[in-house]
């Protein structure tokens, strides 16, 4: 999968917890809005001293210029919405954001004159929107908490961050007209809730070419069910369509669907997209609503070389993955389509991977995937010839324990949890030490700002060629277990990192299962992590090693990794 050079510099973020934009410059104007502020007047600078009260200075300003802060004071909530345009520079962006202490700036939907959205951003290059929250709910709920248009030409580099969007129709949406377009967007930190889908790209009439390079990371999708009520329905959480060169990793989507939709639900819709991956994400939940599909990813409408890699895709009522054809070919063929390194389980159907429809064709490869149920792959009226099954790799399943172990899902910050451990090395994995967790830090480290570090989804080595870290499991049981999972590097700095799988015996011994597996620099979408079959006895310790090469430089060595486990 190729990564566009703007998406390489964002990309450079996906491991730190929240996106910092460039600083504004002497450039740029910075204008504050704080309606509580007792010297605050509309006709004023809209400077620090003397803020504008309302959005109404905002969006009769005309275009803002490169470098330029439109910034809303912290724990105030206007009942405006705001109309923006303008564009900045890479190095200058334009920047929505807040100022202060406290919550986030607030915008409600008590405004009737409202024309169905929080923000607007139309035809501009170079946004950075972040820290606000976006209440739709209302007798007409928002049409879109934030909205990002491009009705005419292409345009260049999109940050949406750390935004609380919530009971609107759609919580984001980046749309416009074929002919146009955007490249570089980053997503990252975003919690989306009660809407009826919390972000949206495209649409279902623009290409794949319509959004070129697209990062989404660390965004929160849960109980998407339109309340108090519906004004469509509830097809997805995350929508993507219109996008080319579209990452999307390290995101929980949960309880999607939580109205009934005619059309169907899912966790993620796919459809006009290509040379696009999902990599190391929990997609879990898809609400129980009746409706057609209900699973976690549904291929309709057009893919063409998508990935899902290394995710944990579980407790549907139906599928993990589905594949339609229900579109005729040869806009809805999908060609190349990737399912590698999953851990699927607990589907209301018992099968994990869904095929249906004839008036298009799908190939693809189906591998290294760790499942539980009744059966791998289900197709009605069609079948599965145009995919290689297990070609690359074993398909371990089905899973007899009671549960499928996934890092990233049973992460905590207790030693133990589920028996996953955090700990370093500095003998070249000859003894192992404990982690301490470090809240302010929000991960495991030996001290508050130094390396090795454990997070959720993340690894990072200190400096050294016998310096390790690493997630262990214990197994708690005698038996057969599988192993998958999908190692990447976080960022496109660094040179790059070897990974190991161990196994500790009870008698001391290490033996090494899997590795040295090396991840070069920059590969974002990075390697399998699979062992097909592997005896453990009760007690046995699995250790999933990162180091940062032969080289020992260990500077942007951060990598994306969360194994899967279970019993066969």
């Amino acid at each position: 999968m190729k990564i566009t050079r703007g998406l390489l510099a964002a990309a450079v973020l996906v491991a730190g917890a929240v996106l910092a934009a460039p600083p504004a410059t002497a450039a740029g104007t910075t204008y504050y809005v704080d309606r509580t502020n007792p010297a605050c007047s509309d006709s004023g600078p809209g400077n620090a001293t003397t803020p504008w009260c309302t959005f109404t200075p905002v969006n009769s300003h005309g275009a803002f210029g490169p470098g330029d802060s439109i910034l809303l004071a912290r724990g105030v909530i206007w009942d405006q919405w705001l109309d923006l345009e303008g564009s900045g520079t890479a190095a200058e962006p334009i920047t929505l954001g807040a100022f202060g202490a406290g919550a986030k700036p607030k915008i409600t939907n008590n405004d009737t004159a409202n024309s169905g959205y929080g923000i607007r951003v139309t035809d501009g290059s170079h946004w950075v929107i972040k820290d606000l929250e976006i209440d739709g709910a209302g007798a007409n709920k928002l049409d879109a908490g934030v909205q990002v248009v491009y009705p005419a030409e292409r345009r260049f580099g999109l940050t949406l961050s750390n935004l609380y969007v919530h009971h609107n129709r759609l919580g984001i949406a980046v749309t416009g007209a074929a002919s146009a377009g955007i490249d570089d967007v980053v997503i990252t930190g975003v919690e989306g809730t009660h809407n009826e889908t919390s972000i949206a790209l495209g649409s279902g009439t623009t290409p794949a070419s319509f959004i070129r390079g697209a990062l989404i990371s660390k965004v929160n999708l849960h109980h998407d069910d339109g309340a108090p009520a519906p004004e469509r329905d509830c097809r997805d959480s995350l929508a993507l369509q219109s996008a080319t060169d579209l990452i999307v990793t390290n995101s929980l989507i949960s309880y999607a669907g939580g109205c009934h939709a005619p059309a169907g639900t899912t966790g993620v819709y796919v459809g006009h997209v290509a040379d696009s991956t999902l990599l190391n994400n929990i997609i879990v939940n898809t609400a129980q609503t009746a409706s057609p599909d209900q699973s976690g990813i549904v291929f309709q409408a057009g893919a063409s070389n998508v990935a899902v890699r290394g995710n944990y895709l579980g407790g549907h009522p139906r599928w993990s993955v589905e594949v339609l054809n229900i579109h005729q070919s040869p806009a809805g063929d999908h060609a190349g389509v990737v399912v590698d390194a999953n851990a699927m389980a607990l589907n209301g159907t018992g099968d994990s991977i869904y095929k249906y429809g004839t008036l298009s064709t799908s190939t693809g490869t189906i591998d290294r995937n760790l499942w539980q149920g009744t059966s791998l792959t289900r197709a009605d009226g069609t079948t599965f010839a145009g995919f290689v099954i297990g070609g690359q790799g074993a398909n371990p399943g089905p899973v007899t324990s009671d549960r499928v172990w996934y890092a990233a899902r049973d992460y905590t910050n207790a030693q133990g949890y589920q028996g996953w451990r955090y700990e370093y090395s500095t003998d070249a994995s000859v003894t192992w030490s404990p982690l301490t967790y470090i809240s302010a830090a929000q991960g495991w480290r030996r001290a508050a700002d130094g390396l090795p570090m454990i997070n959720q989804w993340n690894l990072a080595p200190a400096g050294g060629t016998s310096a390790r870290v690493a997630r262990s499991w214990t197994a708690p049981a005698t038996g057969t277990v599988a192993i998958t999972g999908q190692v990447a590097m976080s960022s496109s700095v660094g040179d790059g990192v070897r990974v190991h799988v161990l196994r500790t015996t009870g008698n001391g011994a290490n033996t090494v299962v899997l590795g040295p597996i090396t991840v070069g620099a920059g590969d974002l979408a990075g390697k399998p992590t699979a062992v097909s079959s592997l005896q453990v006895a009760a007690g046995d310790v699995i250790r999933f090693v990162v180091d940062s090469g032969t080289s020992g430089a260990n500077g942007g060595d951060t990598v994306n990794w969360s194994p899967a486990i279970g019993y066969l």
